[in-house]
């Protein structure tokens, strides 16, 4: 019997102050550094382990600055031995995790990388703050460190905090500009703020401030532009744009390099800037010309005024970086910051901490799996359900699976969310077997699951362990899915289908690439999206695309199924050319086990009953 994973520790009193001062270090979400990475290559050969880490603790998360032997660039915080190392200036040490009550069922003991040994020493900063830590890892047991090598991992620890420090000291200017950073510009605000308050306490008058942030590229324009044409041409792209910028800015306003292709300034004059927004948005917009070729980019502007409410130079800068956001989401000159889109943001981000918190074990059931039955529509006979996720959040409420599961998607934490359905998924159909209950369940899986080089062997690692047939479950793929890595998720479908396990194309319709995914993809059926199936007795244009799909997928050899069935007219239309299944609210809403459990033992679907849809549907 395993021992429940306990939780981790308290968050100590000095939290918010600690998470300041990794911001203000500006390490998370960086790139790899050479200087890191040979620290950690480093403590792997001294410690003779195979993975070796530099992990910076986040709010929610541990980050890897540097990372040896591990794929992942970041894990959750609950999860994370190196929380606890946070806590004195010792080391921390674990021999064997599975052992260890603290451990034994944490997700990184029982899942990759299945951690046995762990040692870690805190990175502290001068004045005492703990950044994160330099940690071993071994998958094999060991014993304590002996003195020498306590000694080299207290060493590589002061390694890492030097150069840390080292990389802050090299000052306040940009290296490719050299126009003033991030770190001077957050400076120059705190004191112009921090002026501003006082000269309010003495009643004197205070200039306005606003904060404009300019992003000449879209990030991912910036990373290609770098990988096509060469750091040299990033390099001169940057330099290009801080001269057009600076020439639309009034005069003696100074401008800042705040990270790649996104510079800064601030405004303190009264007047309104609308007139030099518009000019500088189209000045960012003038084609960049590298070796005579002209290079287009995206650009977007964000403002925001300081409310003189005590907000602070971090919480401003985040604002106005927002606003640009949304002018470059949205294709607009400029934007101000908004602050009802902004709490949409936030919303999202708290709904991303919270949903992990509600996939580990003491989540008290807020995630839950209900089924949705799928019916032939000759036979009238329920064929199989689809399994659909979904959350009620505990101080929220419920949660749309359409809100949170994109959210989940953007992150890594789809693949923890995966797992969790599928291995819910499992056990009830291994119950239901037993039962006497012999439907296939459907299970969503998501464009980054098959980006995984190892989704098919976990998949069959929990058939095992849950002793199911790979052909009592089945997977839906939308096609967006199948457009990311094609070749590994090539890989991953033909490693599911020498399991056994069929797959569905999702969403048939919706995609950039519905024939060549019909021609290439090992499905064994399509599944048309619902927008083109609800209005189907009424709109001539989807009886057209429907009855072709229909036709075309069936003689490729797919079946076909429907879904959002909710009248008697499109029942019958369906049925009538030659649609194998359905699924909607005609036949049932989707329904919890023991719901779905009864349904089917009581005989299900009615077609006697389809005179009369609204009975039926109160019926369910």
């Amino acid at each position: 019997m395993t021992t429940p994973l306990q939780p981790f520790p308290p968050i100590p009193p000095g939290e918010r102050d600690r998470l300041a001062a990794l911001q203000r270090y500006e390490l998370l979400d960086t790139p790899a550094e050479a200087a890191f990475d040979r620290i950690t290559r480093l403590a792997a050969k001294l410690l003779k382990v195979p993975i070796a880490l530099i992990s910076l603790i986040d709010h929610d998360r541990q980050w890897f600055k540097s990372r040896i032997g591990l794929a992942v660039q970041e894990t959750p915080r609950e999860h994370a031995f190196c929380h606890h190392a946070l806590e004195s200036d010792a080391l921390f040490v674990v021999g064997d995790a599975r052992v260890d009550p603290r451990f034994a069922t944490n997700p990184l003991v029982t899942g990759d990388p299945h951690i046995r040994f762990y040692a870690g020493a805190p990175l502290r900063t001068a004045d005492g703050m703990a950044l994160g830590t330099i940690c071993v890892i071994d998958n094999e047991p060991r014993p304590p460190l002996s003195p020498e090598e306590e000694e080299a991992l207290r060493d590589l620890s002061a390694m890492v905090m030097a150069h840390i420090e080292a990389r802050r000291a090299v000052g306040y200017l940009h290296p490719v500009t050299s126009l003033s950073n991030r770190f001077r510009f957050l400076a120059d605000l705190d004191a112009l703020l921090g002026d501003r308050a006082g000269r309010e306490r003495t009643a004197d008058s205070a200039p306005p401030v606003t904060i404009v942030v300019v992003d000449a590229a879209a990030s991912h324009q910036y990373a290609e532009l770098t990988r096509v044409l060469g750091q040299v041409c990033a390099d001169a792209f940057e330099i290009d744009a801080a001269r057009r910028i600076a020439d639309c800015l009034p005069a003696n306003t100074k401008l800042y390099h705040l990270s790649p292709a996104r510079f800064a300034c601030i405004l303190t004059r009264a007047a309104e800037p609308a007139g030099m927004l518009d000019r500088l948005g189209v000045g960012i917009r003038h084609p960049f010309h590298y070796d005579g070729v002209p290079i287009g980019t995206s650009g977007g502007i964000g403002i925001v005024d300081n409310p003189g409410d005590g907000t602070g130079s971090v919480e401003l800068l985040r604002a106005a970086t927002s606003a640009a956001y949304q002018s470059l989401e949205e294709q607009k000159p400029w934007c101000a910051y908004d602050a009802a889109r902004d709490r949409a943001s936030l919303r999202a981000f708290s709904l991303l901490r919270s949903l992990t918190d509600a996939i580990g074990a003491n989540s008290g059931g807020q995630l839950h799996v209900v089924f949705q039955p799928k019916v032939d529509l000759r036979t009238h006979a329920c064929v199989g359900a689809e399994a659909l996720l979904r959350w009620t959040h505990p101080e929220l409420g419920p949660i749309s699976p359409g809100e949170f599961v994109p959210l989940a998607e953007r992150t890594a934490l789809v693949r923890s969310l995966t797992e969790w359905v599928i291995d819910t998924v499992l056990v009830q159909v291994a119950q239901w077997r037993h039962r006497g209950i012999d439907l296939p369940v459907s299970i969503n899986i998501s464009m980054l699951d098959l980006a995984a080089s190892d989704f098919a062997e976990r998949v069959e690692a929990m058939l095992r362990r849950h002793g199911v047939q790979a052909d009592w479950i089945d997977f839906e793929v939308t096609e967006s899915a199948l457009m990311t890595d094609r070749a590994e998720v090539d890989r991953q479908l033909g490693k599911l289908g020498s399991l056994g396990i069929e797959v569905e194309i999702d969403d048939f319709g919706t995609g950039q690439s519905a024939l060549s995914y019909l021609k290439d993809i090992p499905a064994t059926a399509v599944k048309i999206d619902q927008r083109f199936i609800r209005s189907l007795a009424s709109e001539r244009s989807d009886q057209i695309m429907v009855r072709s799909t229909i036709e075309m997928a069936h003689e490729l050899g797919y079946q076909v199924v429907a879904e959002g069935v909710e009248t008697r007219e499109v029942f019958d239309w369906l049925r009538q050319h030659g649609c194998d299944f359905g699924q909607g609210y005609l036949f049932s809403r989707p329904l919890a086990p023991q719901a779905f459990e009864g349904w089917v033992t009581a005989g299900a679907f009615r077609p006697d009953l389809l005179a009369c849809p609204a009975a039926e549907a109160s019926r369910f």
